[in-house]
């Protein structure tokens, strides 16, 4: 099972399941520093230091997007906890049936594939879905995400694109990388979803426009149109 933590206070525990080792960090600050990246975060509402909700709050400002339960005796922050993207809101008894009920749900729907990036003097760990695109400029490299937040990093931008390794995104020119899922349509440029224009190198034009095509055919539908070479 994958790794999974528990807000007791401002620390969070590795829960062990199977060979799953138990690891400590010092909360919230470690998350925003990179130092550890959270699977599953279980929350009382009522704890030591700090409420619980406000800890959710807290964790999604830092642009923290771990799916969230929470364990709480009370009933009283279950619509608060729609503001947090929260994935679960468990009344203390529960049973163990309806918890496994629910973790099953998480981890078939929230467990999706990150990519950790540098960034200044800490990691990001966003999610190779919420990637547009990543353009290089210069001695920069930055994500596009979906939300319209970037990350910018020194990584060279192949090496991120062997990072994430993942068909959908197409290496279009020198310094972009594209996610294809969210190309909206093909003119000289890609357009993608938001408007934004992503060139498409005019050398291997015509097998880069191939690939697109294959991949829209198999993902979204199948067309008889071609595009312009």
């Amino acid at each position: 099972m994958a790794k999974t933590v528990v807000g007791n206070g401002m620390s969070f525990s590795y829960l062990a399941f199977e060979d799953v080792p138990i690891f400590r960090c010092d909360g919230i600050a470690d998350v925003e520093e990179g130092y550890v990246a959270m699977d599953l975060l279980f929350l009382d509402i009522y704890m030591k230091k700090l409420n619980g909700m406000e800890t959710a709050r807290k964790l999604r400002q830092i642009q923290c997007k771990v799916p969230i339960i929470f364990l709480t005796a009370s009933p009283d922050y279950a619509i608060e906890s729609y503001e947090v993207q929260a994935s679960g809101y468990l009344l203390k008894p529960f049973s163990e049936e309806k918890l496994m009920k629910l973790l099953n749900m998480i981890l078939k729907t929230d467990m999706k594939r990150r990519v950790a990036i540098k960034n200044r003097r800490q990691y990001r760990y966003p999610y190779t879905d919420d990637i547009v695109y990543i353009d290089s400029d210069k001695h920069n490299v930055t994500l596009h995400l979906s939300d319209g937040s970037e990350i910018v990093t020194v990584d060279k931008l192949v090496e991120i694109e062997k990072r994430i390794n993942e068909k959908r995104f197409l290496h279009c020119h020198q310094s972009y990388l594209v996610n294809m899922d969210y190309i909206k349509d093909v003119e000289d440029d890609f357009i993608m979803e938001d408007g934004t224009l992503v060139p498409i190198r005019v050398r291997g034009r015509k097998e880069i426009l191939d690939t697109y095509y294959d991949y829209f055919v198999n993902h979204f539908g199948d067309s008889k149109d071609t595009f312009a070479e």
